[in-house]
C-alpha cells in the first residue's frame, strides 16, 4: 500500500493507494504551520482510516520544486516516519512530473505527446518542465525532455524555440492555465479546478514507475529517496 503526500499548493494532500486505485484521501488547507500540523495530520488521517504504518510498504512524497519551507518540513517528515518504520520503502517524487500525470487522459483522447507542467514559485517567473509521454498506449511513461527552470509566461515562445517543441502539439496544465487561455497561446489545457500536485498524482507517479520498473537510481522524475527538488536559492521562501 502507498501512502502518498503532497504540500505544493496551499494544501497538505494524503492519500492512500492500492493496486492502481484510490483508498481515501484527505486535503487541509495549511499557512504557516506546516511543520507543527504535518505529523499529526497524517496520523489522524490514518487513525480515520483504520490503517498503521505497519501496513504502509510505501511513502511517497513530493519533493518540489515548489516552498523551499514545505519541501524542508515534508521530507524532513518523511525521514523521521522511514527512520520509525524501516520496512516502509522511500519514494521521493518530482512534483511538476506528478502534475503531468493529471493531463495523461487528455493527451490520450487529443494524441498528445508533449506536457507541460508549472508550479507557482511565488514569483512572477513559475517553475515549469516539459515531459514526453512514451508507450501512450500501454504503461504510460514519463520522460523530461528539459530540466526544471523557471520562465515567465511572456517568455514561453522562446521557451518553445529553446526546446525544439514549436512545432508539436503540447497540453499546459498547472499554475498561469487560465493566463493561457487568455493569451490564446497555441496550447491545449486542461478543464479542471485542479492546476496542482497533490497527493493522488503522486501515489499514481511512484505506481507508474513501479509497474515500469524504472530504476530509481537514474531517473529524473522519481527517486529512491527524498531529494528536493530545488530551483533557484535566492528566490526560495
Amino acid at each position: 500500500m502507498i501512502l502518498a503526500i503532497e504540500t505544493n499548493s496551499l494544501y497538505l494532500s494524503i492519500c492512500l493507494f492500492k493496486d492502481d486505485k484510490l483508498i481515501n484521501s484527505s486535503f487541509t488547507l495549511f499557512k504557516n504551520e506546516l511543520s507543527e500540523i504535518l505529523i499529526p495530520t497524517i496520523n489522524k488521517f490514518l487513525l480515520t482510516n483504520s490503517i498503521s504504518f505497519q501496513e504502509i510498504s510505501i511513502l511517497a512524497i513530493g519533493c518540489g520544486p515548489g516552498s523551499f519551507t514545505s519541501i524542508r518540513a515534508l521530507i524532513a517528515a518523511g525521514k523521521g516516519i522511514i527512520l520509525s518504520n524501516r520496512h516502509i520503502k522511500s519514494i521521493g517524487i518530482n512534483s511538476l512530473a506528478a502534475l503531468a500525470m493529471s493531463a495523461i487522459d487528455e493527451a490520450k483522447k487529443r494524441k498528445v505527446e508533449y506536457i507541460i507542467s508549472s508550479i507557482d514559485s511565488k514569483r512572477d517567473e513559475p517553475f515549469i518542465q516539459t515531459f514526453q509521454i512514451t508507450d501512450i498506449k500501454n504503461n504510460v511513461s514519463l520522460k523530461p525532455v528539459n530540466k526544471i527552470q523557471s520562465s515567465k509566461l511572456r517568455d514561453l515562445k522562446k521557451y518553445f524555440l529553446d526546446h525544439n517543441l514549436g512545432n508539436n502539439d503540447i497540453i499546459f496544465v498547472g499554475y498561469n492555465n487560465d493566463l493561457i487561455l487568455k493569451n490564446k497561446l497555441n496550447l491545449h489545457t486542461l478543464n479542471t479546478k485542479n492546476q496542482f500536485s497533490d497527493a493522488l498524482l503522486v501515489a499514481k507517479l511512484c505506481y507508474s514507475l513501479l509497474s515500469n520498473k524504472t530504476n530509481l537510481r537514474y531517473s529524473e522524475i522519481g527517486f529512491n529517496d527524498y531529494k528536493p527538488l530545488y530551483v533557484r536559492f535566492a528566490d526560495i521562501n
